[in-house]
């Protein structure tokens, strides 16, 4: 792309970034939901030379925000010369060992525990209640969150500035009368139990998506299967507003049904 793009002179290459941002919009792909989220992710594989379909395998476009996914990050770290090695990860504690050659040829321990991110207030919402991503999936949440800290610490290039969707995803969680960035941020999770109720879309939909953005494949797979999709290059972004929150109604029972049908479809190959 970059190539391609490289004898233009400013105004028309933010044309033609634009333009490709407005199809990345049209299309529902990449988590793009608008042109604003399509010209991002035009830059992104602009800038750092990369196809859309690498930037798929690195970024997610999680509340407008870009995002690097935890795998990309662990990936990026390993081959930099980065090791991990994995001490425990269940749904209660993870924990991790990470070295480096060179800024930490010793290894540094790493770990965190679900009553950590439930008394810090990172694994709950506004009500007080275990957000539906860490309910369902604690392990994977958990893991996440040690993968961006020990990749953080020991080689920040490669994170500079970008959160992973699970980090991301509790921004949105924050009360729109915070306003100074400079605060920590349990300052505002203190807020929360003020008598101020937050609209339920708010606080359930960032959490909806990340868990859809988790079972991409399979969930698109199941959507087709019960007609909610009818091309064959729509995805679950392609859904009416209606659909969406009949969705997150019962996300759990969705994904359920959703991993059944491709369980299912899994044995009718093998037979």
């Amino acid at each position: 792309m970059a190539n391609e793009l490289a004898h233009l002179n400013d105004t028309q290459l933010m044309q033609n970034l634009q333009t490709l941002g407005t199809e990345f919009a049209k299309s529902g792909i990449l988590g793009v939901s608008n042109p604003s989220q399509g010209l991002i992710v035009a830059l992104t594989c602009y800038t750092e030379h990369i196809s859309p379909i690498e930037f798929a395998r690195t970024y997610h476009i999680v509340n407008g925000r870009l995002s690097m996914r935890a795998d990309a990050m662990q990936a990026q770290f390993l081959r930099q010369g980065g090791r991990i090695r994995w001490l425990t990860s269940t749904n209660k504690k993870c924990e991790a060992i990470f070295s480096h050659s060179e800024y930490a040829p010793e290894g540094v321990t790493l770990s965190l525990t679900i009553e950590e991110m439930v008394d810090s207030g990172v694994a709950v919402d506004g009500r007080g209640q275990l957000k539906q991503t860490w309910k369902s999936f604690p392990r994977q949440m958990l893991r996440a969150r040690v993968v961006s800290e020990g990749c953080r610490m020991l080689t920040p290039g490669i994170v500079a500035g970008i959160y992973t969707p699970e980090e991301v995803s509790e921004f949105g969680n924050t009360p729109a009368r915070t306003l100074d960035l400079s605060k920590p941020r349990e300052v505002a999770v203190q807020a929360l139990p003020e008598p101020e109720p937050e609209p339920e879309p708010e606080s359930t939909a960032p959490d909806m998506e990340e868990v859809l953005l988790e079972h991409e494949e399979t969930v698109n797979l199941y959507l087709r299967h019960i007609g909610w999709l009818s091309k064959e290059d729509s995805t679950w972004r392609n859904l009416s507003t209606g659909q969406k929150k009949k969705i997150a109604t019962k996300l759990d029972s969705f994904i359920t049904k959703a991993k059944q049908y491709v369980m299912s479809l899994e044995q009718e190959e093998e037979n």
